[in-house]
């Protein structure tokens, strides 16, 4: 046990999550004992970190994930059991990464994949072989690219597509030939283009599509001929819709489907004819829903789905094979149970995955 903990401590230094305001050490019996504040102590596992989903979701492997220096925002699969990440860190592994990195499905870092983003990356999509990021970049690939790139998944140098976005972008979606995206800028593909639009995958160039949404769009998730947007704003696709809204995959415009969200729209998903969102909204859907809920698909109402989450939601995750539905953020407790920042839900009901903590 001795070795695993010393092991730990070289390549995960232990730390408290508050101030320690005492140390004694025992040095016969190899031992420090701390005091203080803190109601937990344990390794500095870094940004990043995987875990198991079948258990109790404990870190499995520790010492075989390279530690991420910074904060992870995005994480999406390679295909092969690997990841793209993506955020605001400067090393992986203890090689220099700049927000941006690969990580094979051996848990070591591919060397040869180094993209260098000069600023935060929000968004990462794979789609064949390109890795589309979205952020606030200007530069990454080896070129100026501004805010949104497209990467070759094997070299990680970008290639000749170039929207040239004038401001943040924060979510991306690819659908056949198009790259669906929203944020906060106002131009992009060489178009006007308010916090949403539609490029084309082969030049780059915004399409005719074109909501023109009021503020920013945080998520988008494309489901057979519509596409869902969360945001902040107040008007998009020609309707009124409060920061989240149904959008016609041809038109650009609002369909009749209106939740009516009273706080930000962070994070979508999509599983039949169910939308699950999150934020910090309380009401959606016409129904008292704290900053997580399931609407329905059609008429956009809420359903009885109510995990009643005490805080934000960042993010959602479905896992289809075992009908669980992980949700992250700064919550600590969800339904009256003690959750803190992630949780695994059941499809079915809202409840917690009880084991999953």
């Amino acid at each position: 046990t001795n070795t695993v903990l010393a092991t730990l401590a070289v390549a995960y230094p232990w730390v408290p999550n508050s101030t320690v305001q005492a140390i004694a050490t025992d040095i016969p019996n190899d031992r420090i004992y701390l005091g203080g504040p803190f109601t937990q102590l344990g390794p500095n596992t870094g940004g990043g970190v995987p875990v198991d989903t079948s258990s109790s979701g404990t870190i499995p492997s520790l010492t075989s994930f390279p530690h991420v220096g910074g904060t992870v925002l995005v994480s999406v699969s390679d295909g092969s059991g690997g990841w793209y990440v993506g955020g605001t860190f400067s090393t992986v592994g203890g090689v220099t990464r700049n927000n941006i990195a690969h990580i094979k499905n051996d848990r070591t870092l591919d060397t040869a994949w180094n993209p260098n983003a000069n600023n935060t990356v929000y968004t990462l999509v794979v789609s064949g072989n390109t890795v589309y990021a979205g952020g606030d970049f200007t530069s990454i690939g080896g070129g100026t690219r501004n805010r949104i790139a497209a990467l070759d998944s094997t070299t990680g140098n970008a290639t000749s597509w170039d929207p040239n976005s004038n401001s943040t972008v924060r979510t991306l979606v690819v659908s056949d030939s198009t790259v669906y995206v929203g944020g906060n800028f106002t131009t992009i593909g060489g178009q006007t283009r308010n916090r949403i639009a539609a490029l084309y995958s082969t030049s780059g160039t915004a399409t005719s599509w074109d909501p023109n949404s009021s503020s920013t769009v945080n998520a988008l998730v494309v489901s057979g001929s519509t596409i869902y947007a969360g945001g902040l704003f107040t008007t998009i696709g020609t309707q009124a819709r409060n920061r989240i809204a149904a959008l016609d995959i041809s038109s650009g415009a609002a369909t009749s489907w209106n939740p009516d969200s009273n706080g930000s729209v962070n994070a979508l998903a999509v599983s039949g004819s169910t939308i699950y969102a999150g934020g910090l909204f309380t009401i959606i859907g016409g129904q008292n829903r704290n900053r997580i809920a399931a609407l329905d698909n059609t008429l956009g109402n809420a359903t009885s789905w109510n995990p009643n989450a005490s805080n934000t939601v960042n993010t959602i995750a479905l896992n289809l094979a075992t009908t669980a539905i992980y949700i992250g953020g700064a919550f600590g407790s969800l339904n009256g149970q003690t959750r803190n920042r992630i949780v695994a839900l059941k499809a079915s009901d809202g409840s917690l995955v009880t084991s999953w903590n």
